[in-house]
């Protein structure tokens, strides 16, 4: 349940890149939500902006994906799973943008965090791209929350 939930968020730029932290608070087991949070093939249901993900190898214990996005284009990620720590790393390689995305599950919050550059045609809005991450990463984090991946 969410009744009397916080959201936090911050977005700014950092010399060329982009940062955007999102946090929500929650009510109920945090297991439940690190569970859908630590389910890699399932990142497509809450994390509306990733259409697909394809296991192409692994950079050392961590498996590496071919990432295609909903917005169009596609590129490549690494992905580390904490479960003691409760976090889940994904380190964007090549594609529309670069850089890390980092979820985390702690003290009944849920938090997000990217901290990216976009590339090409895609750094041309990167204020609009910065905007719209923004707004799915909020919602991203609600549907994690609720586990009702038909939400926004």
């Amino acid at each position: 349940m969410t009744t009397g939930t916080a959201i936090h968020l911050f977005c700014a730029r950092v010399k060329s890149g982009v940062l955007i932290e999102e946090s929500l608070g929650f009510h109920g087991r945090e297991e439940d939500v690190w569970k859908r949070v630590a389910a890699i093939d399932d990142i497509p249901k809450y994390w509306h902006g990733t259409k697909s993900l394809r296991r192409c190898g692994a950079v050392g214990e961590n498996p590496e994906f071919d990432v295609k996005f909903a917005f169009g284009g596609t590129g490549r990620a690494v992905i580390k799973k904490d479960d003691k720590g409760r976090t889940l790393t994904i380190d964007y390689m090549s594609g529309p943008f670069k850089g890390r995305q980092v979820v985390a599950v702690d003290s009944a919050r849920i938090s997000a965090k990217w901290d990216i550059e976009f590339v090409g045609l895609y750094k041309l809005a990167s204020s609009w791209n910065a905007r719209h991450f923004r707004s799915g990463t909020r919602n991203a984090l609600q549907r994690l929350v609720t586990g009702q991946i038909n939400a926004a």
